[in-house]
């Protein structure tokens, strides 16, 4: 395959921030108004929680998809390019596109086995207490407005996507892959909250403010450049050569840093190279 002659690291500008914002806050108000305004109960904030999951990653996957489509990258076309995924211990060898697919849907179906466990448990240990049963019709109608707003957004990001990046999409990747664990972890301090209080909306509370934070947090380190230094701090280097001395301490330290520092920059021009 050929090469475009003069590759060059692109720094398209990020989605607007303010649509981006306007996105979280309502995906967010979506479980709050269903309580308070019709009556929804803890439990079907939990399942709710684990279907817009779901809608996440169905469409980060068709953003990826498509941007590697319309922008023939060469870094989709390597492997390895977020590092460290592995499931059930081995190591996943595949593209961007299907790093994040695997380990999102694997974890997310995985994860709802787990959320429907314990919507039935809470169903079945309060069976007169409308604030922790279970609803259908409220989960379909939450499901909805959350897939409406997830769709407009993507829409959006589809209509400038061709001009974007490949630095952008691996970061892209990268954030949501990384939001995918929060529901796990929100349910569990949620659990500790329930069992704490027993009130059906120490989740709520748990689940919707720390969901919030990460989203929004998700949203202003969104194109942030990261700090390109293959320098460590003095503390390191002196820690280097108490506990590795015998192998050459801060000055293997360095030069290893160095030479990771360089393929980075390296591998970061040639993802951005067309592939014909």
């Amino acid at each position: 395959m050929e090469t475009s002659n003069a590759p060059v690291v692109a720094s398209g500008p990020p989605p607007s921030r303010w649509r981006a914002i306007l996105i979280v806050l309502l995906v967010n108000a979506v479980p709050i108004v269903g309580v308070l305004r019709y009556g929804w109960s803890a439990t079907n904030v939990l399942v709710l929680y684990w279907f817009e999951n779901l809608l996440i990653a169905i469409c980060t996957t068709i953003r990826l998809v498509v941007h590697r489509r319309l922008s023939r990258k060469r870094g989709y076309f390597r492997s390895g390019v977020i590092g460290g995924v592995s499931v059930n211990n081995k190591p996943v060898k595949s593209n961007l596109v299907g790093e994040y697919a695997i380990v999102a849907f694997v974890f997310t179906l995985a994860h709802g086995i787990f959320v429907g466990a314990i919507a039935f448990m809470l169903t079945q240990n309060h069976p007169d207490d409308p604030t922790w049963q279970f609803s259908l019709p409220q989960l379909v109608r939450g499901v909805e407005v959350i897939a409406a707003m997830l769709g407009i957004e993507l829409i959006a990001d589809l209509a400038t996507i061709r001009s974007k990046p490949f630095a952008w999409a691996k970061d892209y990747a990268q954030r949501r892959m990384g939001r995918i664990f929060v529901l796990h972890l929100a349910i569990i301090f949620g659990m500790f909250a329930m069992a704490m209080t027993d009130s059906p909306f120490g989740i709520l509370y748990v689940l919707i403010g720390l969901k919030t934070l990460v989203d929004l947090g998700g949203v202003y380190s969104q194109g942030a450049q990261p700090v390109d230094s293959d320098v460590p701090p003095g503390w390191a280097l002196k820690f280097a050569d108490k506990i590795a001395k015998d192998k050459g301490g801060s000055a293997a330290l360095l030069k290893d840093l160095k030479a990771q520092g360089e393929k980075a920059r390296r591998e970061a021009i040639e993802d951005e190279q067309i592939m014909r």
